[in-house]
């Protein structure tokens, strides 16, 4: 039974023009000029099949010139946020998945107390709801009976409440986790949403619907996702992608883990990593993982990279 997955993204699109066609554009204030060749992965395009003919997605000096959020002296640890009530089995998987988040983004990653379902409900600017009786049914019975995840919790108001004002002082990016269902006023539910300025985000793991392996890649996917959206990278249109939109489970699960090369030039413009050392780690995680798809993808990174550099 497919179920869509909608991925929400907050943004500000700011657009000026000029109805004097006669006249010049004016001149972006302040545009940072950056050799971004220090940047390129071109060596490693055709590894990454692409889905669109022409150039969707931002350049990477247009990326830079946006003002995007990333570390600096005193901000460079990403959090994770559980809350509310969750089974031990997702609560191990989100520790588990701390290793491999180390090494995706090159930061320092930790995880929070879990905060308990009863202290959200004391707060009055946190809403909530019940689940449809129809969605709630069939996602008890797949994961087991779940008499304790009645509620959704608006999305908005979690951030608002919990994340944007409590944000550690030396965070970069606050994920909340929660395996409650949570929604907007559009949508009936979401999947996750990030905000791709303020660096906060929340992933639900309701309608994840077993505790094994595949559950466990599809959290690594969604978590990852939604982190890098947090350093202002939206959604990625033009190449099979760790940043696409995925519509329903089969996408998900279908989904890649690697991100575009586009992508990955902005994330270390963002955090300042060192590609050789991200693609050796990332070989070495995946071989304890025994994936030999991931591990021959980044011995071919490493590979080209290394070439190109001579």
């Amino acid at each position: 039974m497919k179920q869509t997955f909608i991925f929400a993204i907050i943004s500000i699109f700011i657009w000026s023009c000029n109805s004097d066609k006669t006249k010049q554009p004016i001149q972006q204030k302040n545009k940072i000029s950056v050799d971004t060749n220090v940047y390129s992965l071109k060596s490693i395009d055709n590894l990454h099949e692409r889905l669109t003919m022409k150039e969707y997605d931002k350049t990477l000096l247009e990326y830079i010139n946006s003002n995007p959020n990333k570390i600096d002296s005193t901000r460079k640890v990403v959090y994770l946020q559980p809350f509310g009530n969750m089974k031990p089995e997702v609560e191990k998987i989100i520790q588990s998945e701390v290793e491999y988040l180390k090494v995706f983004f090159q930061l320092e990653v930790k995880v929070l107390d879990r905060i308990p379902y009863d202290s959200i409900k004391k707060m009055s600017s946190i809403k909530t709801r019940m689940v449809p009786d129809s969605d709630f049914d069939y996602y008890s019975k797949m994961k087991g009976g779940t008499p304790n995840l009645t509620e959704q919790i608006q999305a908005s108001s979690f951030i608002n409440a919990v994340l944007k004002n409590n944000k550690p002082k030396d965070a970069i990016a606050v994920l909340g986790i929660t395996e409650h269902d949570i929604y907007n006023p559009k949508y009936n539910y979401l999947f996750g949403i990030s905000d791709l300025k303020d660096g906060v985000g929340l992933v639900s793991t309701f309608r994840l619907i077993d505790y094994k392996e595949e559950t466990k890649y599809n959290i690594r996917k969604v978590v990852s996702k939604q982190i890098v959206n947090m350093f202002s990278i939206p959604n990625v249109k033009d190449f099979k992608c760790a940043m696409n939109f995925h519509s329903n489970i089969d996408e998900l699960y279908k989904g890649k883990f690697d991100l575009s090369p586009r992508a990955l030039e902005k994330l270390k413009y963002a955090i300042e990593f060192d590609y050789t050392k991200r693609f050796e780690e990332l070989a070495k995680f995946w071989k304890k993982e025994n994936n030999e798809t991931e591990i021959k993808y980044y011995k071919d990174c490493l590979r080209r990279i290394r070439k190109a550099s001579h």
